[in-house]
């Protein structure tokens, strides 16, 4: 037999319309006869119309009862963000609905004033010193480029002076250098020559013995400048020419040496300048971001609704029952971070709601649900199941083996009443519809060990009468075997004296567990 079942339509349309939930099949008899013997049915001498039940077809509702309380759906909260402590200079009053945009407290700004204010002077400061490194960058940059261009001047009159020497100075030189050996060989072997007839001349005195001697002298120094020039071209070739062509390589290397070590300063310089620059850079950002972040600060100072919705305080969403804390008011200190108030919006309501695990598997998503209010008992709210929660929760110091499982039900119809956050209320959700059926009320069923039965009227008396139950609600219970339409059943006990029949002797002796 399922655990539970469900009130029909026509049990809502009667006594249905005060169900609760169905709780299991064997604990609602056990209720229903509990309610028997507390409204006095088992002591009635005489059985009246209204302790008859007759036995028909229909349907009825299964609902599942739950309490819990309403919550909105949606809201904001508004938390202080101010570095350090703020006093509050003005509050809306608590419970007031408000819209988006509209005022809701400000904060004490003069410390952020005053921050701000020290933080422009900073900020101007390193604007200063930031620009002045950009020029000094600026300069070292132009330094170097001109110290560069000097310096590469340098290596190429090197170079250029180094070329000059290979293809003029040094041809020139031999060129010059050979004219004079050869210019030197041919005055010798002239004079030579000459001399050479002068002593035949002399021998016939054709010519004198000082002209012969003048001619000697001539041949002499025609020889000592042929070696003269000879020696000179050698020493050139051997030593003069390599000796220019060290210099020149020197030259030109210290001018290439000189460059580099030129571009190595002027680089180093220029990196000193670019990193005072970022330093500055990030100083200056860093005041900025402070700067940005005070001015923020300021701004927060002034809290406006960022929707519409009811106020509640923070010192009242928080508040223990051994907190002897004043509500928020002005004057109060807040810390950062601390909630200053709740914005729910009750325009858009739910009601959380706490239902046995025993009942929670029958309970699904966009079940229709009937809710009331401790706080407005008349009024029937209407709703639908938003989602149940995927793990139950215990049921504390009270009673820690309890487990309940969350279901959130969402408000289709508020009816236009003022509800609020944390208003107690009571739920119905209706889980299933009983249609086509025999159904009896749940009073008229007993139990004894494992069989079921009823108290049903046969002539002038009653018999135990076993049955096979099924779906049933907190009021009816549906009846799959055992009765037909028509039949009429006890919803009391019986007087004394008027049971025709014993269950043991109809279903073949006591069923195991009875007592008898």
């Amino acid at each position: 037999m399922p655990p539970f079942t469900r009130l029909s339509r026509s049990a809502r349309r009667g006594v249905t319309s005060t169900g609760v939930i169905v709780a299991a099949g064997a604990t609602l008899i056990m209720i229903g006869a509990a309610w028997m013997v507390a409204d006095g049915g088992g002591s009635a001498e005489t059985i009246g119309a209204a302790d008859l039940y007759t036995v028909e077809q229909g349907e009825f509702e299964i609902t599942i009862p739950a309490s819990g309380e309403l919550a909105a759906l949606e809201q904001f909260e508004l938390r202080c963000e101010l570095e350090g402590d703020a006093s509050v200079l003005w509050i809306i009053e608590e419970g007031a609905t408000v819209s988006e945009g509209d005022l809701l407290f400000k904060l004490d700004d003069e410390a952020v004033r005053e921050r701000i204010q020290g933080l422009e002077e900073e900020v101007v400061s390193a604007q200063n010193i930031h620009r002045n490194r950009e020029a000094s960058l600026e300069i070292a940059q132009e330094t170097r480029k001109s110290e560069l261009q000097v310096a590469q001047v340098k290596v190429d009159q090197a170079e250029l002076a180094m070329r000059a020497w290979e293809e003029g100075e040094v041809r020139t030189t031999r060129e010059g250098n050979e004219l004079a050996v050869r210019t030197a060989e041919k005055d010798y072997s002239r004079l030579k020559d000459k001399y050479e007839k002068s002593l035949q001349l002399r021998e016939k005195d054709f010519i004198s013995q000082d002209e012969l001697e003048t001619d000697e002298i001539n041949v002499i120094k025609a020889e000592a400048k042929l070696s003269e020039a000879t020696l000179a071209r050698d020493m050139y070739e051997k030593y003069t020419y390599f000796k220019e062509q060290l210099q020149k390589e020197s030259d030109r290397d210290q001018a290439i040496a000189e460059k580099t070590r030129t571009q190595k300063r002027t680089d180093a310089t220029v990196r000193s300048a670019e990193e005072d620059v970022a330093a500055a850079s990030k100083t200056l950002e860093s005041k900025q971001e402070r700067l940005t972040k005070w001015e923020t600060q300021l701004e927060r100072c002034i809290v406006r609704a960022p929707a519409d919705g009811m106020v509640v305080y923070g010192s009242t969403v928080n508040r223990r029952r051994w907190d002897d804390q004043p509500p928020l008011q002005v004057g109060t200190k807040l810390y950062r971070n601390q909630l200053v108030m709740v914005l729910p919006n009750t325009e858009r309501m739910a009601a959380n709601v706490k239902v046995n695990e025993a009942l929670s598997g029958r309970i699904e998503a966009d079940q229709t649900a009937v809710l009331r209010t401790d706080a407005i008992p008349d009024a029937v709210l209407e709703g639908n199941v938003l989602n149940v929660g995927v793990m139950a929760e215990d049921g504390g110091w009270r009673d820690p083996n309890r487990r309940d499982y969350r279901v959130q039900i969402g408000l289709t119809d508020g009816h236009g009443l003022i509800l609020k956050p944390s208003m107690r209320v009571k739920a119905n959700i209706h889980v299933d519809t009983v249609t086509g059926v025999l159904f009896v009320p749940v009073q008229a069923i007993h139990r004894r060990g494992r069989h079921s039965f009823v108290y049903k009227l046969d002539g002038n008396g009653y018999v135990e009468h076993p049955v096979r139950v099924d779906r049933n609600s907190e009021l009816f219970a549906e009846i799959t075997q055992g009765l037909t339409s028509g039949d009429q059943v006890l919803l009391v006990d019986p007087p004394a004296g008027t049971v025709t029949q014993r269950l043991e002797d109809t279903v073949g002796g006591p069923p195991p567990g009875s007592t008898g």
